[in-house]
């Protein structure tokens, strides 16, 4: 008999009752019946359910908790904002829409970050515009005066405060839920410097990073700290913050403002909800490895990844020692403007974050290589052409398209098409050069050659052929 009451594989609830079962029966075989009936049909039967219930619980809670205690298994979103705060990522809190008004004032006004300066009423309430940054704007003088501008947040403001119990190096952490990416950070009324980046520990700040509840933990060190700005046992440090909230749509005709008259109104940026777990696994793990420090081509390359919205593929060459060009394309093909690119450059680059020597590296837009492809196939017996021949030849050739330096042959290509045609009995492609090719770029063209920075872009020409023996004048697949 095994001197284990319930087996170290079982985790369920059944097995964990057959164990109990099962032990029972061999130790108790040799005693009176009425014993072994009280397990087996009396009230024990409901003890060794409830045991067993029990240890199915326990079992699946201690399988819970190990598997969120790892960043790459964890299910929950507080899980994964606690694993990705010693990581130096601050999960992303949520962030209300945002209005960019041009404005004619009634009077010059003076108005502080978070001052409110006008309502937005709609189904789900009146919420306040709240100034995003600190302004001074002047009524106009004439009919003809330019309006001034003010960028605002929709929400209400709120506070949350703590008391610091000593100037000792340490993290205060607040608990209130639904601060948004729009807070700032006071000690005893003023306002003090804040970051997100570790580093800045050392540079003067206060670094704030979510915590599991997805409130803010506060880390300081008094002795980097300007002296308006060090922190004593007993003082309060407050957080004012705009309350996560979401207005999924926006409608400029609800918008009021306090201090003058909108001309214009543009919506700068709509409501973005938190991190979840699989935005974090993500995100985390590389904002540990590039800590904002550029060490090499692959970092530039990652950054620009999580910097640029919309961008399907990145790659970048050395041009020299201290020098990278980098390549990009977007979803929307086009590239980007002088001061989208000077702000990209910026982001990912900053001065402070780049070795002594190393240049800024250059951005350009990737280039499309167009091919046209002839593709001749052999339909499989008994089987009709279907009217999607086109649109399958293109989903099949999709996986080569919007990737720099893409490295292919013709047999990549036909096996691909082979995969996803399941009606072709056989398949040959012929690729062919612009209308416009030069005879002299005709003589170097190479159909399926890129270089680093040119990227797919198939345009497929179908065409069906009814013999094995029309295939002997394709060119034969570059592999058997």
């Amino acid at each position: 008999m095994s001197r284990d009451l319930i087996q170290p594989d079982s985790f369920s609830y059944e097995e964990i009752l057959s164990d109990l079962t099962h032990q029972l029966e061999e130790k108790y075989a040799d005693t009176d019946g009425a014993w072994r009936d009280f397990y087996q049909f009396g009230s024990g039967q409901i003890i060794l359910e409830l045991l067993s219930s029990l240890g199915a619980f326990t079992t699946y809670s201690a399988l819970a908790n190990r598997r969120e205690a790892y960043l790459s298994e964890t299910n929950l979103a507080s899980s994964a904002r606690a694993i990705a705060g010693p990581l130096g990522y601050s999960a992303f809190r949520g962030s209300n829409a945002k209005l960019t008004l041009s404005v004619h004032p009634n009077a010059l006004t003076t108005i502080k970050k978070f001052d409110k300066v006008g309502e937005y009423d709609d189904d789900k309430g009146v919420y306040d515009l709240l100034a995003l940054d600190d302004y001074t704007i002047t009524a106009p003088t004439s009919a003809h005066s330019a309006p001034e501008r003010i960028e605002v947040v929709i929400g209400h403001l709120n506070t949350t405060s703590i008391i610091l119990p000593s100037s000792a190096s340490q993290i205060f952490r607040f608990t209130q839920e639904k601060i948004s990416e729009h807070f700032q950070l006071k000690l005893n009324g003023q306002v003090v410097p804040h970051s997100e980046d570790v580093i800045d520990l050392i540079e003067g700040k206060y670094v704030c990073i979510t915590n599991a509840v997805g409130s803010v933990d506060v880390m300081a060190m008094n002795q980097y700290l300007d002296s308006e700005n060090q922190f004593r046992a007993g003082y309060e440090l407050e957080a004012h913050y705009v309350q996560l909230n979401d207005h999924a749509r926006i409608q400029s005709n609800n918008v009021r403002l306090d201090i003058g008259t909108i001309e214009d109104l543009v919506i700068s940026s709509r409501y973005n909800p938190p991190d979840t777990a699989q935005d974090i696994q993500v995100k985390a793990p590389l904002r540990h490895e590039t800590g904002r420090v550029i060490r090499g081509r692959d970092d530039y390359m990652k950054r620009v990844r999580e910097k640029l919205p919309g961008v399907l593929d990145v790659k970048a060459k050395d041009l020299d020692s201290a020098t990278q060009m980098i390549a990009y394309i977007l979803d929307s093909k086009s590239p980007l403007s002088d001061h989208e690119s000077s702000n990209l450059i910026d982001n990912i680059s900053n001065v402070i974050h780049r070795p002594m020597g190393v240049k800024p590296p250059t951005l350009i837009s990737g280039t499309i290589k167009e091919v046209l492809l002839e593709v001749h196939i052999i339909l499989k017996d008994n089987v009709t052409l279907p009217p999607s021949i086109t649109e399958d030849a293109l989903s099949a050739l999709q996986q080569f398209e919007n990737k720099l330096g893409l490295r292919i042959d013709q047999y990549d290509l036909e096996s691909a098409l082979s995969n996803t045609l399941h009606y072709a009995k056989a398949i040959r492609i012929k690729a062919l050069p612009p209308a416009d090719t030069s005879a002299h770029d005709l003589t170097q063209w190479q159909a399926l050659n890129l270089l680093w920075n040119e990227y797919f872009e198939f345009q497929p020409r179908v065409s069906l052929l009814d013999s094995d023996n029309a295939l002997d004048e394709i060119a034969k697949p570059a592999q058997p």
